[in-house]
């Protein structure tokens, strides 16, 4: 640190300091206490200030604190009286400043030390304000900013307050730009701001900073060689600066490794030794930091030159220290360090050069260091374990166990030392930790080398002892466990005791747990190698299953971490496969046959490449375990190149062991036929058949048991041929196989060998049964022939094959077949059996996946009591595996109840079954998963919580790299956020919810794809919302979404969150959430293959996203953008099947045979996404059961294939289209320019309803839309409104159509239609009058949700006996349509003009008695060759739909019925059956025109659905499937409307005649029948109910 000089330093020493201070207080009190006269303060100032430095210089000689304290009052009073311009007062302010300063020296508080810094900046101020002479000025600030400096790098080391760092950074900076280049304070303030520098570095590990300290130094050692120091000074100056610069040099070496770094700071110690004078007592240090330079050279180079040198410096040294170049109260000390870190080295040259010479002088050394060192010194015990491991070493050179003997005493001797208090007290434990560590370690080998246990047993102890002093987050404890497990894994082979392995495995478990992903990958694969084969023992000792799963586990953890080049790969690949191949036959498993395949041709690969020693004899086994593997998966998967690489390899296998040649050939055969039955090449199945005939040849007379396998394979290959004669052969040896095992061990293994080649054969023929009866025969047969327990193996294999196919086919039949026959196997077996448990958790395992398939409640009702007995039968026979599977199945069951039946009985149970699974298995991360799952079922506050604990407790017992961790930490973050959203804005919740979901998207930003990585970064969209850093969760919810590689679904869901998030926050990327919300609903409909669960998965997510959308434009004043979204968020039902009709009579003029690859591809999608039938077209029927909810499945999953293969050509094809000329925009969205076309003929009026702002959108053939702002309570009256309506409905129906009695009027359709007017339709019909749209002209209304059921057409004021006052009715005539795109396909395939129709009526008189009149109407309207009637018994649904193709126009006259649970069965009720809405669908009229729907609610759905701006109505049906008008009805109609309505509206229709009609009429018809009606006194309700839909 700089210091100035002292203010008073012409003072002479020699005055008595005593007398002069009490001469200058003298002088201080003669003044008075207030002096008036600016010459008087200021005389009294001087004084003062005086008497501070007198007071100052005697603390510095005696060092009493009150002299220091009277010193700073002084200075304090001084300044006090000082003007503010006074040239003393910077002066002045620095002598307080220092005086604070010395003061914070003595009583380390922070306060003076801040007041020090603030007295100094103060002075700093004042200079700069002109308190100095001129030619002083800039001077003295450099030298205050040097102060302040110093200060402010003593308060960071302080309080560590990297600001301060700062601070000092700066002040030095600006104190050395204010000095002149020559000024010799220079080169000293450029090494206080280097060491400033260099502070911030290690504060911050920038690099910046380092390198400005490096680039100061050399900047202040450039000064000194220019003479900026006095010529005394000089040299030892620079030396100085040259060792700093070599230690920062040394520090960016070690940070950035740069060998440049390294080679200058060695050159700079050089220099810096050739300028000290060689008595300087800092030549020793100098040449131990050149020696440890030196050293770090040899480490990176390897050159020996580099550790010779390192050596010769400290040799160098040490003679220094003996010729007295340090104190002598330091000189033995030093000494003894030096021979230390002198052994250490060369240590490290017989590493290098194996001289044994360097390990006996190491040795040496460091018995002269401890003879040196106090007993009492704290490095003593580090000195007797380095040579304590000096002296192992020379044991394993020399193999002298008197070295070994000495290396164990030296560390006994260690220990004895750190518990006699030879180290500082937090050092302790972890220094005698690794002294026992080491001690147990050298004990070990003495046991390997006399194998006394007691060694053995003391080095077991001792580790144990180092692991308990060890801290847990300890970087040595790993190792430490490690060779813990080791030692008891040795105590094991010595004593046979398992609890030894046990112990071993534990702690190898927790090693594993210790280290994480910066841990060197080496070591953490070789300690998972090491606990599988550790597992694997205790398999083979215990017999646990799990044991061998946690084996194959660690080996395939142990290899991912193996560098690809690794020298013990082969070992380890060997290793997994035999464990893989091991659980495959324990477990049956294909999965682990397939790692068992691909760990020993990876290991086979590694020997021939080279990685290891090739063996000849381990190569041909691997080749012998591969092939036989590669042919088990070939039985399950049929892969030839499984086929040819098992030929290449029995192959090779022969060459190297031609014994049991037999054996290789059988084994050649069966990989021969495989090969056939992938190239049907017959050369290849008769060398199968001739290597099994030389087999025969071949197997000795007394090896019955390979002669039967020979012949065995020889019928498996010959019903493989296509050749009938080959198919007889095959089944004549399966029959002399089955006489010839008869009465023996295997019969019935060839018996169900029999039977499948019956079924095999009947599966060429499916017309003949006989074969297949027969294999069922046979097998029955085999079950006859066995009774009682006999039974339970077969049975159970069978099972087992059922369920293993019911797994890959979800063919539920083999679901029921394995219920039989596991309730069979627990019949057989007998209660309380050990046994049963198992087969009863099987049998509640299979009705449980059953419940899931079809919801039966029966089904998870036998499960749970079969899962209930099991677990009753594992306790009682105390198997602690067992109970775990049979609680953990009962626990599954109760869960799967509650969330499929949604209800909430059931889930304490589960959770209390999950805790005891828990308890019993603590370390079963996935039952604290479950529990977790089952707890949240609950609901509640103290439920999260615990389920977050119990999930933190998952992760941290999961294997770091395990897959299941990704799963814990994603629930945790799920269960997180709902905590966040259960509680009050409690912050914490909030924090910790949003590191956790950055710690879950980092875990999953190594995959980065899929729903997973979606939903999780959702989940820390949500959490950046919650936690009010809306930008960040903007940006993480657009970075979910955009996720290709993430389902429609799963972005769906987030982009919901979103969109809510950001329409309750008003915030600017409400419009994107939504627009986006659009576009995946879109894409969520597309991949779903029906309608049906197209609409059920609409009802699941009833959303606003249009009208949102809509809203936000709007706010915008984007209304063009509002009328697109509009759009593309309504009817999206009709839409999607709308592309699946879309025009192609261009793209067939263009491309013909594109065009109709489109058109079929088209029909199917269609076909599929209506249909509710099981067959597909271009596809066989589906075999079913007679049970129609077992079929269900099957049929599903048929239609999700072809419906995936069939989307895949669909955007194929659209892409091959859009390649045409003219043909770019193919199916794109529609633009606002087509949009607008709807408007053609009349505006179109879209009203959005929403609870952000309600409005109306007049959309105009040319002009821009025109807003109509709504009133803002809109939104709560629609809701309302609807409500009325409904109960008018029911007050007003007509009995004898809905047997719904008359109920007292309570509201009123009038005041319906009058909040309407008022509302909504008053303010439109002003803006049609401005904008100069003529009365009587036509308006077409476009309605968003509950809206749709009002009738806006009718909106008015009436007076009490229905006429209309004032209203929409007397204005224009209204017409509805649910699309703007609708209505404009309407018009663009419309006939043009007038022409004469054929008019289809369709009633039922028999059961509505006006009916009968209404087509007596329309016989004296139209001729008998124009209208056909079809009534009553002849209203059939086949006919009707069959007479709908040649007619144009159609009149229902029937009942219509809503189906509330599916809108696609809703319909007319005709004779036989429903006319459904799915039906309408299906048809294709391509003449339809005009529709008449005298039908109840033909043009409105339930009043109740969720999804009303889908319109699925009878009558969208009928404009979807091709009529261009249609006239239907928003409620109940009365029947006696029926006859009134449609003579007044036919007649308006052919008052030009017949040849003249034209659809575009019929909204003027439907107006003018509707107003006579009125004017006739019928009431509101009966009239208002008909509409107009379409052109």
């Amino acid at each position: 640190m700089t210091h100035a000089r002292d203010t008073h330093s012409d003072i002479p020493h020699s005055i008595d300091v005593d007398e002069v201070i009490q001469y200058q207080r003298e002088l201080v009190s003669s003044y008075q206490t207030e002096p008036d006269e600016d010459d008087t303060r200021g005389s009294l100032a001087r004084h003062l200030s005086h008497l501070g430095y007198l007071l100052k210089r005697r603390y510095r000689k005696f060092g009493f604190i009150v002299d220091l304290e009277q010193a700073t009052e002084s200075y304090e009073k001084a300044v006090a009286l000082l003007s503010k311009n006074d040239e003393r007062r910077p002066r002045y302010l620095r002598d307080l400043a220092e005086c604070l300063h010395r003061t914070f020296r003595a009583k380390d508080q922070v306060e003076d030390l801040n007041g020090a810094i603030d007295r100094l900046r103060e002075a700093i101020a004042c200079l700069s304000g002109g308190n100095a002479s001129f030619d002083e000025d800039e001077t003295q600030v450099a030298r205050f900013l040097a102060i302040l400096g110093g200060f402010l790098v003593d308060r960071y080391l302080r309080l560590s307050l990297i600001v301060d760092l700062k601070e000092a950074s700066e002040s030095y900076e600006k104190a050395v730009a204010l000095l002149s280049e020559n000024d010799e304070r220079r080169p000293l303030y450029l090494r206080d701001l280097a060491e400033c520098l260099h502070r911030m570095f290690r504060a911050k590990d920038k690099v910046e900073d380092l390198n400005g300290a490096i680039d100061r130094l050399r900047e202040a050692i450039a000064c000194l060689s220019g003479g900026n120091a006095p010529l005394d000074e000089d040299e030892t100056q620079v030396a100085s600066l040259l060792s700093l610069l070599g230690s920062f040099l040394v520090d960016r070496y070690l940070r950035l490794n740069l060998i440049v770094d390294l080679k200058e700071a060695t050159k700079n110690y050089r220099k810096a030794l050739v300028l000290l004078p060689y008595n300087d007592e800092r030549r020793p240090l100098y040449l131990r930091d050149l020696a440890e330079s030196l050293h770090r050279m040899f480490r990176v180079k390897d050159k020996v030159e580099d550790l010779n040198g390192a050596i010769d410096r400290l040799r160098e040294a040490i003679a220094c220290l003996s010729g007295g170049n340090a104190p002598l109260d330091e000189d033995e000390t030093q000494v003894a360090e030096l021979l230390s870190l002198l052994g250490s080295f060369l240590v490290d040259r017989y590493l290098r050069l194996s001289l044994i010479v360097d390990l006996k002088e190491a040795t040496k050394s460091y018995r002269k260091a401890l003879v040196l060192l106090p007993d009492n010194d704290e490095r003593r015990p580090l000195y007797l374990r380095d040579l304590a491991e000096c002296l192992h070493r020379t044991f394993k050179a020399k193999n002298q166990v008197e070295d070994l003997n000495g290396a164990i005493d030296r560390l006994r001797e260690a220990i004895a030392c750190l518990s006699g208090g030879n180290a500082p007290f937090d050092e302790d434990e972890t220094q005698v930790a690794r002294l026992l560590n080491l001690l147990g370690a050298f004990l070990v080998d003495r046991y390997l080398r006399f194998s006394l246990i007691v060694d053995l047993e003391e080095a077991t102890e001792s580790y144990e002892k180092a692991v308990v002093l060890l801290p847990d987050n300890s970087e040595r404890r790993p190792q430490y466990l490690r060779d813990l497990a080791v030692s008891l894994h040795r105590m094991f082979e010595a004593k046979n005791q398992v609890e030894d392995l046990n112990a071993a495995i534990d702690r190898l478990r927790e090693v594993i747990a210790c280290l994480d992903e910066g841990e060197i990958l080496g070591p953490l694969a070789q300690d998972l190698n090491v606990l599988g084969d550790f597992l694997i023992l205790r398999f083979w000792e215990v017999g646990l299953i799990v044991d061998l799963e946690q084996a194959t586990e660690s080996y395939r953890k142990a290899l991912a971490l193996l560098p690809e080049n690794d020298e013990r790969r082969p070992r380890y690949l060997r290793a997994l496969a035999e464990s893989l191949h091991l659980t495959s036959d324990t477990k049956g498993q294909i999965e682990d046959l397939n790692g068992a395949i691909d760990r020993v041709r990876e290991a086979l690969a590694c020997l021939s490449n080279g990685i290891a020693p090739s063996d000849k004899g381990e190569t041909c086994i691997s080749l012998g375990f591969l092939a036989s593997f590669l042919d088990a998966r070939f039985k399950c998967t049929g892969e030839r190149a499984d086929l040819d690489e098992a030929i290449r390899c029995r192959y090779q296998a022969m060459e190297l062991d031609p014994t049991k040649r037999y054996s290789a050939l059988d084994n050649l055969s069966n990989h021969f036929f495989a090969l056939y039955l992938v190239t049907r090449d017959l050369s290849d199945l008769e060398r199968a058949l001739g290597f099994s005939r030389e087999a025969l040849e071949c197997c000795p007379v007394d090896d019955s048991f390979s002669h039967l396998q020979i012949k065995r394979h020889m019928a498996s290959y010959l019903e493989g041929s296509d050749r009938v004669e080959d198919w007889e052969e095959g089944l004549k040896i399966r029959r002399e196989l089955v006489n010839l095992t008869e009465g023996k061990d295997g019969h019935h293994d060839y018996v169900i060998d029999l039977a499948q080649s019956l079924h095999s054969q009947w599966r060429r023929d499916p017309r003949q049964l006989g074969p297949f009866e027969e294999g069922m025969k046979q097998f029955r047969d085999v079950l006859q022939a066995v009774h009682g327990p006999d039974r339970i193996d077969p049975l159970d294999k069978l099972v087992t094959s059922l369920h293993n196919r019911y797994e890959q086919s979800n063919a539920p039949e083999d679901l029921e077949e394995a219920i039989t026959y596991l309730r069979e196997l627990t019949a057989l077996i007998p209660d309380g059996h050990v046994g049963r448990a198992r087969h009863l958790s099987s049998l509640a395992e299979a009705l449980r996946s059953r419940f899931s398939l079809f919801g039966r409640v029966d089904d998870i009702e036998d499960a749970l009591d079969a899962a209930r007995e099991a677990v009753a039968i594992a306790r009682s026979n105390h198997e602690h595996h067992q109970l775990v599977q049979c609680l953990s199945t009962l626990a599954g069951c109760l869960s799967h109840r509650c969330i499929g039946l949604r209800r909430s009985d059931g889930i304490e149970e589960a959770i209390i079954v999950w805790r005891e699974v828990v308890s019993l298995s603590p370390d079963n991360w996935n039952a604290l998963r479950s529990l977790a799952s089952s707890i949240l079922l609950l609901g509640e506050a103290d439920a999260i919580e615990e389920a977050i604990i119990l999930l933190r407790k998952s992760l941290t017992i999961i294997p770091a790299g395990h897959p299941d961790k990704i799963k814990s930490l994603s629930a945790l973050a799920t269960t997180a956020l709902g905590r966040c959203l259960l509680s009050d804005s409690n912050i914490e919740y909030q924090e910790e919810a949003l590191e956790i979901c950055r710690e879950n998207v980092a875990a999953h930003e190594e995959f980065g794809l899929g729903d997973d990585y979606c939903l999780a970064v959702g989940c820390l969209a949500e959490a950046c919302w919650i936690n009010d850093d809306h930008e960040e969760a903007v940006t993480r919810y657009e970075q979910a979404v955009a996720m290709r590689y993430a389902t429609p679904h799963r972005r769906f869901s987030v982009t919901t969150t979103w969109a809510y998030r950001a329409m309750q926050a008003g915030h600017s990327s409400s419009l994107r959430a939504n627009t986006k919300a659009l576009e995946l609903l879109d894409q969520c409909l597309t991949s779903t293959p029906t309608i049906d669960l197209q609409h059920q998965f609409l009802t699941k997510n009833p959303s606003a996203f249009a009208s949102n959308a809509a809203a936000c434009a709007i706010e915008q004043e984007e209304l063009e953008t509002a009328v697109q979204v509009l759009e593309q968020g309504r009817a999206l039902l009709w839409s999607h099947m709308r592309g699946y009709r879309h025009s192609i009579e261009k793209l067939q003029e263009s491309n013909p045979g594109l065009a109709e690859e489109f058109k079929g591809v088209c029909q199917q999608l269609e076909y599929i996404t209506v249909s509710s039938r099981p067959d597909l077209p271009g596809m066989p029927p589906i075999p079913i059961s007679t049970a129609p909810y077992a079929s269900h499945g099957l049929h599903f999953d048929a239609k999700m294939t072809k419906n995936r293969q069939l989307l895949e050509e669909y955007e194929r094809l659209i892409s091959e289209i859009r390649q045409l000329d003219g043909f770019s925009n193919f199916l794109q969205a529609t633009p606002f320019s087509t949009l607008q076309t709807a408007a053609s003929e009349g505006p179109v009026i879209l009203v959005n309803v929403n609870e952000h702002r309600s409005d109306a959108i007049i959309l105009r053939a040319t002009e821009t839309p025109l807003l109509v702002p709504l009133p803002e309570t809109l939104f709560a009256m629609v809701d309302t409104l609807s409500a009325r309506l409904v109960v008018v409905d029911l007050i007003n129906r007509d009995e004898d159509r809905k047997g719904v009695a008359h109920q007292p009027k309570k509201v009123d359709m009038g005041n319906i239609l009058q909040l309407l007017w008022k509302s909504v339709c008053q303010p439109i019909a002003l803006a049609l009058q401005e904008m100069g749209h003529p009365t009587g002209s036509r308006v077409w209304w476009c309605p968003v949700g509950r809206l749709n059921a009002l009738p806006l057409h009718a909106a008015g004021i009436y007076n009490n006996k229905g006429v209309l006052i004032e209203g929409f009715p007397d204005l224009y005539v209204s017409s509805y349509t649910p699309t703007l795109s609708s209505l404009n396909a309407s018009r663009e395939t419309a006939v043009k003009g007038g022409s004469e129709p054929r008019l289809l009526a369709v009633g039922q008189s028999n059961a509505l008695p006006k009916v009968g009149e209404e087509f007596s109407k329309l016989k004296r309207l139209f001729p008998r060759d124009v209208l056909t009637i079809q009534d009553g018994e002849a209203a059939e649904t086949d006919t009707v739909l069959s007479h709908l193709r040649d007619h144009s126009w159609v009149h229902f006259a029937c009942h219509g019925s809503l189906d509330e649970s599916s809108p696609f069965k809703s319909g007319f009720v005709l004779y036989d059956k429903k006319l459904s809405l799915r039906d309408i669908m299906q048809a294709k009229l391509p003449n339809a025109e005009l529709a008449f729907l005298a039908a109840c609610h033909s043009a409105a759905s339930e009043s109740t659905s969720k999804t009303p701006d889908e319109v699925l109505t009878l009558a969208a049906a009928m404009q979807f499937c091709g009529f261009r008008s249609i006239v239907g009805t928003l409620w109940t109609m009365s029947d006696s409307d029926g006859p009134v309505l449609a003579e007044k509206f036919y007649m308006h229709m052919m008052r030009n005649g017949l040849d003249k009609m034209d659809v575009r009429d019929s909204a003027e018809a439907v107006h003018l029948a509707t107003k006579s009606m009125r004017e006739a006194g019928v009431p509101l309700h009966r009239w208002t109910t008909f509409v107009h839909l379409g052109i």
